[in-house]
This record gives C-alpha cells, structure tokens and sequence, in this order.
C-alpha cells in the first residue's frame, strides 16, 4: 500500500531503508491486526465460505501491493501510482465490503472495537455522505502539491494511502450494503467526478506531478482512471440500478 519516489525511490519492504521502512511496516501490521481479528472472529462467529474467501483475496491483494516489489511489476511513473490507488480504492475495498468481516471483526475485538466503529458505521447510513468524502480524499490527493508533497515524504505518503483506504472502504461499505434508491446516486456522481479528473489529466499539455516519467505518462495515468477506473463504479451502478428496478416491479404487482 506504500511506496517512495523522488531520488530514493524504491518500492517494496524489501526494498526500502531507514526512515522509508517505517511506513511500510505500520501498514502491514494494520493489515495484519484487520486480518488476524477476522480469523479469531471467524472461530466466534462463522462467516459463509464465499465471504471468508473473498476476505482472504482482499487481504493476499492488500499485502502484495503492500510488500511487493512493485518497482519490478509497476514501475515508478504516474501511470503505475495510478494502479497503485486504483487498487486501493476500486478493487481492495470493495472486496472487503463484499465480505462483509464486521460479525467477526466485533466479536474478536469487543466494546473497542464497537466503539471504533460505531462513527463509521453512523456515517455508512449516507451513501451520498460516504460518496462526499471519497472524492474529497481522491481530489485533495491529487492536487499537484499535495500529491507532490505525498512523493517526497514517507510519512505523507502513509497518510495518502491510508486516506484513499478508510474513504475508498467507508464508501462500498456504505453503497453495497444500503437501499439501492440511496447507493445508485452515490455510485454515479463518483464514477462521474473520477472521469473528470481521470480526464483533466489525459487532457493536460504540462506535467503536474514530480513522478511523470514523462508528459504521456501522466496521460496514461489520467486515461486509466477515467476508463479501467471507472469500471467497478459503473458496473455497480448498474447492478444497483437493476435491483432498484427489481424492487419497483415486485413494489407494482
């Protein structure tokens, strides 16, 4: 989930060194703390296969895009930070939503852990809400200076990732699992604020960020936004769209 740019840039455990390191460790033991939970959780409260097996691929993506050494498999370019986020956000989140580990995160952790997510959960009721501070995540890190600031210090760049996390999870947490009249609104102005500034990139004449390899890079980035993106988004609206449907007809008969 973690990676460095700029003059010392290596990505990967394995491959960072002093200060750089320490970010990287906090987050796979974050990942480790989410998954070792939801295994003593699961010997509580028995999860369904299908959701203890997604649960287990969200958790292998996280921690490879966590500790691989993603330098050999993305590169160091805007266009490989881009995956980078994507995954974070469009296809690890969701993912765990899916799963839906709450019944055995809860039942290993307590009143803590109901006190962790009571805020959260609250907030998940609004899917528009939830939808809001996603994309104020995704612009605000993306802005040339906070995105560039986020390049040049480890720590920054922990606070980035682990942004686009807790807004990306909140987010499908909230639309996969409230009324579809609700989620459909929520998932459409997504998929349409990421397009545009999947867009304002592809379109840009003049590099804005530090680690554009070069000015098609940074294009490349921006169409991979806008269109692989935007693709979990749309094709979950329309799934939302068909049980809207769904539930209107069954409502009229």
């Amino acid at each position: 989930m973690f990676m460095t740019i700029g003059s010392a840039q290596a990505h990967g455990l394995i491959e960072e060194t002093g200060r750089a390191r320490l970010p990287v460790i906090v987050s796979g033991l974050l990942l480790a703390a989410l998954w070792l939970a939801y295994c003593i959780g699961a010997r509580r409260v028995r999860p369904a296969t299908g959701r203890w097996l997604t649960f287990q691929g969200a958790s292998l993506i996280a921690a490879l895009t966590t500790f691989g050494p993603s330098q050999l498999w993305l590169g160091s370019g805007s266009a490989a930070h881009m995956i980078q986020h994507l995954l974070i956000m469009a296809v690890i989140a969701p993912l765990y939503a899916l799963a839906r580990p709450l019944p055995q995160w809860l039942a290993a952790t307590g009143r803590t852990g109901r006190w962790l997510f009571r805020p959260l959960l609250h907030l998940s009721r609004y899917p528009i809400w939830a939808g809001g501070l996603q994309g104020v995540a995704i612009w605000f890190w993306h802005a040339p200076k906070f995105y560039n600031l986020a390049l040049a210090d480890p720590g920054w760049h922990f606070v980035e990732h682990a942004g686009f996390a807790l807004g990306a999870g909140l987010f499908w947490w909230s639309v996969l699992g409230r009324h579809s009249a609700t989620a459909l609104p929520a998932l459409l102005f997504t998929f349409m604020h990421m397009g545009m500034l999947g867009a304002l990139l592809t379109f840009a004449q003049t590099p804005l960020y530090d680690d554009r390899l070069d000015l098609q890079d940074q294009q490349l980035a921006g169409l991979i936004m806008w269109v692989p993106g935007g693709l979990p988004y749309l094709i979950a609206g329309a799934w939302c769209g068909l049980r809207w449907f769904r539930q209107l007809t069954l409502r009229s008969e």
